[in-house]
This record gives C-alpha cells, structure tokens and sequence, in this order.
C-alpha cells in the first residue's frame, strides 16, 4: 500500500476526485476478482487495479455516470455471482439522479460498493448529505477520511461483510478538506502506523 500511494500522481484539480488515496486502499481492500467500475477518473484506483476494471468516463449520458456504472456492475457481478462489485463515482453531481440507482441496488441486494467522494466545508458540514440513504434505502454509509488508508481500508473490510452476506449495497464517503495535505498527509499517516507496528516503510 505505502509502494501505490508514493507512486501516486497529483491528479489535475479540474479532475480529481480528493478521494484518490482511499480508493488506492479501497482496491486492495477487495478481492482481484472482484470488478471495479470507474465511474469518475479514479487515479488512485488506477495506479493499483490493472485489470477487472470498467471505465465509464464519457461514455454515459450528462447526469447518468452512477447509473451507466450500475448497469455495468450488474452486468459484471451476472458472470460472477460469488463477486462483489465497486463502483468509483468521484464527487456526485447535486443535478445527477443518483438516489435512483441507490434505489436500485438496495430494492435488489445487490453486493456493490459505492466509493464516492465528498467534501467537508467549513460551519457547513459535508457538501452532500448522504446519511439519509440510510433512512430512504437502508443502505449503510461509512464515513471516512479521505486521506486515511488505513481507515479507508478497514471500512472496506467492514463494508465487504455487509455485501458479501447478501445484505445489499454500502457507501463509503472519503471526506476530504480543502488543504489537508492530500498524499504526503496520506503517506505520512500509513507511516506512522507502520512504525508503530514494527513494519517499516522501505
């Protein structure tokens, strides 16, 4: 994990998501077989995952990325059915009819992950409100830093069981902060805790 986050690009502020670190820790988290659907850049995925991986970029139609990356997903998880899916969507667009394909994947049980960006602003909290996915859809959210590998990687784990025991989709929202250091915070973090567990960075 220290080797994919150091090698980490800054990704151009016009495309990246903030999430970058925590879906570096988000594909290790999950199995090689499981497919990832990039529904947003997703550097951080990239740098990690070479193969199993949908791009849905410009292809989708303007406010339909979440549910062209659901489609995809469905049609992935069909010929595996052992699998569990993630779906990138970066930062959600407010205008996008994202709650749809939420609905979706919650009415059916589908075993997806939901990695999406989300951005904490200063006396006003996140940008999207996302905990009420859990009172519309019941689906769980999981909260995280999005600079924490660590964190993002034991949510996952958790969020993994959810999925895999046939209890339906989960969120997890890597909450970032403008100015909070991004990679160098990231690698400084996984360093610490390496250290402290007697496991070296080299």
């Amino acid at each position: 994990m220290y080797r994919a986050l150091a090698a980490l690009r800054p990704a151009e502020p016009r495309t990246a998501s903030g999430a970058e670190v925590a879906e570096v820790a988000v594909c290790l988290a999950i199995g090689e077989r499981d497919p990832v659907i990039l529904a947003c850049p997703a550097d951080g995925a990239r740098a990690v995952r070479k193969g199993n991986t949908i791009a849905i970029g410009k292809a989708a139609k303007p406010g339909g990325r979440v549910a062209a990356a659901l489609l995809s997903a469905v049609a992935a998880l069909l010929c595996d059915p052992k699998a569990t899916a993630l779906i990138c969507a970066g930062k959600l667009d407010p205008q996008e009819d994202y709650r749809s394909a939420f609905s979706f994947a919650a009415r059916h049980r589908l075993p997806i992950l939901f990695l999406v960006a989300n951005r904490l602003t200063p006396r006003r909290g996140p940008t999207l409100e996302l905990s009420t996915l859990h009172a519309e859809f019941g689906i769980p959210v999981f909260s995280v830093d999005a600079n924490d590998a660590i964190a993002a990687y034991r949510v996952t784990t958790e969020a993994l069981h959810n999925a895999r025991h046939l209890r339906g989709p989960c969120v997890i929202e890597a909450l970032t902060v403008r100015g909070n250091g991004g990679t160098s915070r990231a690698l400084a973090l996984l360093r610490g805790y390496m250290e402290r567990h007697d496991n070296w960075p080299i």
